[in-house]
């Protein structure tokens, strides 16, 4: 009994060891065992597709591993970019870079007038965790599985939680500056990890602001007073989140669907009137401030708009709010079950 027990845990191991193994040291991985875990770049194992180049399921032993990210092999400076600004990271919160691959092949190819002639191809690529739930994207969009607002809450906080890493826990903080949902994944306990770092920059001036040589973000998540090639600060990022907040709790486009109330508070209502279908009571004051601190976020005075510490702070209130409220509901179920025995 125990030695088929010790064979399972093995077998169900087997595939993250292999991987382990793999890594050399500096974290690079061989382009042969990218090519066997992909299938050879396969169109059935791709995953997504982005403008620097397209992100594969790695499977091992049938079992889901890891993402490769194959990058287009004339952005070298972007996997550089990229490499550099995910060395060091280390948090739940962030999506972990598990290795890399940077070889360059000869490979017979046909052409029509010479025949079939070696060329040089480059493989540039990064390997991540594997992210079951896949991205806050797909997830806003598949209405077919419900949606709790529990779980949202829980991808709201998580997502401050490493927002808050990126500008306050490191030596140099770093912004992300393409906050949005397609660059946020989800494991498979929907634990919310930033992903995609291949626009941010580290801060390393005084006055915690950065030029931008070349254009950032993505349209509907970039605050009003960007301007390529002039100075970011970290209320990019926030101005981000709070579009990103409004798209979970008011669904998709949030940040636009506000444009059309008459008023602040009608946005409110018909948020609440939404949510009240799959909440109960004591969610319903979270839900509303946490439309208030999404609006904070996206004022369009960036300084009126809060660090990533004050919108924890006011997260971690409406928590202690909540308890409370359950806490009430359950003195009021205690009192009126004795009543009624």
């Amino acid at each position: 009994m125990i030695a088929v027990l010790f064979c399972l845990i093995r077998k169900r191991q087997l595939p993250y060891q292999r991987l382990k193994n793999e890594r050399k040291e500096g974290g690079v991985m061989k382009l042969e065992f990218l090519v066997e875990i992909t299938s050879n770049f396969s169109e059935g194992n791709i995953l997504g597709t982005g403008a620097f180049g397209q992100v594969y399921k790695g499977v091992l032993y049938g079992k889901e591993i890891a993402a490769v990210k194959r990058l287009f092999s004339f952005d070298k400076e972007a996997f550089k970019r990229e490499l550099n600004n995910l060395g060091g990271l280390n948090h739940q919160n962030i999506v972990q870079l598990l290795g890399y691959c940077y070889e360059t092949r000869r490979e017979l190819v046909e052409h029509e007038e010479e025949g079939q002639v070696f060329e040089s191809e480059i493989y540039i690529a990064m390997v991540f965790e594997y992210m079951h739930k896949g991205s806050l994207q797909k997830y806003l969009q598949d209405e077919s599985g419900g949606r709790n607002w529990k779980a949202d809450y829980k991808i709201i906080k998580g997502t401050c939680e490493g927002l808050r890493y990126l500008h306050k826990g490191l030596k140099s903080p770093m912004l992300h500056l393409d906050l949005k949902p397609s660059n946020i994944l989800l494991s498979k306990n929907m634990v919310p990890k930033l992903a995609d770092f291949g626009l941010s920059t580290k801060l390393v001036s005084d006055n915690q602001t950065q030029a931008t040589p070349r254009p950032f973000g993505t349209r509907g998540y970039m605050p009003p007073e960007y301007i390529p090639g002039k100075d970011v600060t970290e209320k990019f990022d926030i101005f981000s989140l709070g579009v990103v907040m409004l798209d979970i709790i008011s669904g998709p486009e949030g940040y636009k669907k506000k444009d059309k109330m008459s008023s602040f508070q009608e946005f409110i209502n018909y948020v609440q009137k939404n949510w009240r279908k799959d909440t109960t009571i004591k969610y319903e004051y979270q839900v509303k401030r946490c439309l208030e601190i999404a609006m904070e976020c996206v004022n369009p005075d960036q300084t009126q708009r809060p660090s990533i510490d004050d919108i924890i702070s006011k997260l971690k209130d409406t928590e202690n709010s909540t308890e409370k409220k359950t806490n009430i509901e359950n003195l009021a179920r205690t009192f009126t079950s004795q009543n009624e025995t």
